[in-house]
């Protein structure tokens, strides 16, 4: 009985060979079998048989029953790749491991990632909120949010501020309970948008349309960062805000400087606010730890400025957002906290 060309093409591209694949299936077809057996209806050489079943049992596709002869046996589908998915996973986490580890020291040159497959485009929204410190911002419909839930929730309760535009009637009781959130209405909701500490940013189009091939990209070039966080921006002016919920007052978190300068707005004639900011000094590019009392804010938004004032020990400072050029510093690094 033989198998179709396409499911020996599956499995060899995922690293069977020929001779794996018609031994595992003729185990599967015809049940437990000699290894003579094995041979004569798989047409696999009978001097190949045994070095292939040692390296199905290795894999956990192939098990043999002691005697004389020997017999040997396959597993199920569903229960060997069982094992190989979790074989697959293990070797998947040990080279996430490796490469965090690695790429402490190295220096990444910026890229774009396009694919055309939405769950793919999904696993890297997923991957980049897992990864973010300071803010992960949002712009989606409500449907997309659904896939995506768990990892807004984890970064919530880790301390990562999520900065929401998404539609008016959304239920999100659930992520206010967990951590600092933000969530503006916002009627533009074709795209996926979503930014991630200022570093990379991704972008499902069409997606309010629900396509099942949306275009969809991840990139880190500053560039593309740019245009997306200008739009980002324009939303901002043309949202209104929902909802606000801070748990954690003295850890707010962001990388948009203009919802910094936004909170800072809305609560500096209320609450004393302090703020640590890792910042670049426009006038020596030196990167700076800077730490203090915030006393004042500029809003113009039209002219592209949001920045505050923090007061230092030697004075009065203005702390600008990404590609900032009129005030002494930029930043992707805030930490507010509401005295």
């Amino acid at each position: 009985m033989e198998m179709s060309e396409k499911v020996m093409a599956m499995l060899t591209r995922i690293g069977f060979t020929k001779y794996e694949v018609l031994i595992y299936w003729t185990l599967l077809v015809y049940g437990p079998s000699t290894a003579k057996e094995i041979s004569e209806r798989s047409g696999v050489p009978y001097n190949r048989v045994y070095d292939t079943i040692a390296s199905l049992r290795g894999r956990g596709f192939v098990n043999e029953i002691e005697g004389s002869p020997k017999v040997y046996l396959a597993y199920s589908p569903k229960i060997s790749f069982l094992k190989f998915k979790r074989d697959i996973d293990t070797i998947r986490e040990e080279l996430e491991r490796e490469l965090e580890r690695v790429k402490l020291k190295t220096e990444e040159r910026p890229g774009i990632w396009r694919t055309k497959d939405l769950d793919v485009a999904v696993e890297m929204v997923k991957e980049s909120i897992d990864a973010s410190n300071y803010e992960v911002i949002l712009v989606a419909p409500e449907k997309f949010l659904e896939r995506i839930e768990n990892n807004i929730k984890n970064a919530l309760k880790r301390g990562t501020t999520v900065s929401l535009y998404t539609e008016e009637k959304i239920d999100l009781s659930d992520f206010s309970k967990l951590g600092n959130l933000y969530v503006r209405r916002f009627h533009k909701l074709n795209h996926f948008i979503g930014m991630f500490d200022g570093n990379e940013v991704i972008d499902i189009q069409n997606i309010g349309f629900r396509p099942r091939n949306p275009p969809s990209f991840k990139a880190t070039y500053p560039e593309i960062i740019f245009s997306q966080y200008s739009f980002i921006r324009e939303a901002f002016k043309e949202s209104h805000l929902l909802a606000e919920s801070i748990k954690n007052p003295d850890d707010i978190r962001f990388f948009a400087n203009f919802h910094a300068v936004d909170l800072i707005r809305r609560h500096l004639n209320d609450e004393v606010i302090y703020a640590k900011v890792r910042g670049r000094n426009l006038a020596s590019g030196e990167i700076e730890e800077l730490e203090g009392r915030v006393v004042g804010y500029t809003v113009a938004l039209d002219e592209g400025i949001d920045s505050f004032d923090l007061e230092l020990e030697t004075g009065i400072v203005k702390v600008g957002g990404m590609f900032a050029v009129l005030e002494d510093y930029e930043t992707t690094m805030i930490h507010l906290a509401l005295m």
